[in-house]
């Protein structure tokens, strides 16, 4: 059975789509819906809660974060796809599930490519965040307004800041992009920041040592998150991440003991290609680069000029040679006689040219 397309026995393809951008495809898994339906509930008041809060203003709230994140998450993804086309590489599909978002992409298999894929996904956090930081600098005057303290990203740095509820929306737009690019640079193989690491070992210590260390640094990284995780209050939210990255750090550990190292001290398949532990196809040939596509159009446009140009020429030799035959040599325009003599001092040169090769 298969949904998709996709086996259903993988319950990371138990998604569906919401649309199609710049060529590719977005999906949601069922479970971020059901997470979602959940998270609004436990916002909701519940009987015998004493809440100035009311259902309606409750549901706004939960729903406005939601759709935030929601919208925060899609971009740092598309950032990622982005990257991998500007590498030459292709990228087909964003899939949002409960812990962020999945960039299915597919960069030529270099340190230098993946690193750019990587980096691409953050820097949409740190754009956005530098943008909220000019509109509540200027919006309010005081650098205060803006939540730099990584531990409380929701809360203005001066808590004796009262914002607004237009300017509160900012600083959440601030707070979650912000918590999303921490979590994301964490050294834990496959986020960002274990890409990281990979990318930039990859060159010294080839790609199978590379994904061992960065894969390896990881799993402890993750015990560590997961510990930290039991004393926080949101503790479920880290314990989940914990367990992503130390199954899919284990995953690839396993795959690289299977296959080995080929060719040089470098695996010859990326099996974790994209931004998921998944194994999806054989990596397809190296798409060129955006300047490349550029320079083949400039070539190609030449070409077609200089195919025209010679067309346009050998008509207007045969309509001279036609108007020789008619009316002779004396009937020809000083530009018809120019026209003549190019031709036949290049078929001269031509056969000339010829001779010598033989």
């Amino acid at each position: 059975m298969a949904l998709h397309g996709k086996p259903l026995d993988n319950p990371i393809n138990w998604s569906f789509r919401l649309g199609r951008l710049f060529g590719i495809d977005i999906r949601m898994h069922i479970v971020f819906v059901i997470c979602a339906v959940v998270l609004v509930w436990m916002e909701i008041p519940k009987d015998g809660e004493q809440t100035s809060w009311s259902l309606g203003s409750v549901l706004v709230d939960a729903l406005g974060v939601y759709a935030i994140l929601f919208l925060i998450v899609l971009l740092h993804e598309f950032g990622h796809c982005f990257g991998a086309r500007h590498t030459g590489g292709e990228a087909d599909e964003i899939l949002l599930w409960p812990l962020g978002g999945l960039a299915f992409t597919n960069p030529p298999h270099n340190a230098a490519a993946h690193m750019i894929t990587t980096v691409a996904g953050p820097l949409v956090n740190v754009l956005l965040c530098m943008i909220c930081t000019l509109v509540l600098v200027a919006w309010t005057g005081r650098l205060g307004a803006v939540p730099w303290n990584p531990l409380h990203p929701m809360w203005p740095a001066d808590l004796s800041f009262m914002p607004t509820t237009a300017q509160l929306w900012v600083i959440r737009l601030f707070g979650l992009s912000y918590f999303i690019l921490l979590i994301n640079l964490l050294p834990i193989f496959p986020f960002d920041g274990g890409r990281i690491v990979q990318a930039w070992l990859w060159p010294r210590k080839g790609y199978q040592r590379s994904m061992e260390i960065a894969t390896g640094t990881g799993m402890v990284g993750a015990i560590l998150v997961g510990l930290f995780g039991l004393f926080m209050e949101q503790s479920w939210l880290l314990l989940m991440i914990a367990v992503f990255g130390y199954m899919t750090c284990w995953q690839n550990r396993r795959m690289l003991r299977e296959q080995g190292d080929i060719g040089g001290g470098e695996f010859g398949y990326d099996f974790s290609q994209g931004y998921t532990s998944l194994n999806r196809e054989e990596p397809r040939p190296r798409k060129p680069g955006i300047f490349e596509r550029r320079r083949a159009r400039r070539q190609a446009r030449k070409a077609q000029r200089d195919r025209e140009l010679r067309e346009a020429h050998a008509r207007s030799v045969e309509a001279i040679l036609s108007k020789i035959s008619d009316h002779g040599m004396a009937s020809l325009t000083p530009r018809e006689r120019r026209i003549l003599e190019h031709e036949t001092e290049r078929q001269r040169t031509h056969e000339g040219g010829g001779a010598h090769e033989d």
